[in-house]
């Protein structure tokens, strides 16, 4: 695998969310490639900063991508969440 990456893993943990609200956290790490704690720390970052809400739903969790946020860069932030989403194809 390269050494570094476009995208940060915030953003491909989000991208994620964005096309499979259902993931586990195991799916999310293994297609990421970082540990599940490190998704774990990420989606609290993204909870926490009210781009991602959380659902349990029985045993698993269901997200919901909030597009409406803004990118947090202040290179991007004149983007939405909905922009990076929609440049991937992903949008519902």
């Amino acid at each position: 695998m390269p050494s570094w990456t476009f995208l940060s893993n915030h953003a491909h943990v989000l991208l994620c969310l964005a096309a499979d609200p259902d993931h586990r956290l195991h799916d999310i790490a293994e297609r990421v490639g970082i540990t599940e704690r490190g998704v774990q720390l990420i989606l609290a970052d993204l909870i926490e900063g009210g781009y991602v809400e959380r659902e349990r739903v029985g045993r698993r969790n269901h997200y919901t991508v909030h597009p409406e946020g803004r990118l947090r860069h202040a290179l991007e932030a004149h983007h939405r969440v909905a922009d990076l989403v929609a440049a991937f194809g992903l949008e519902k």
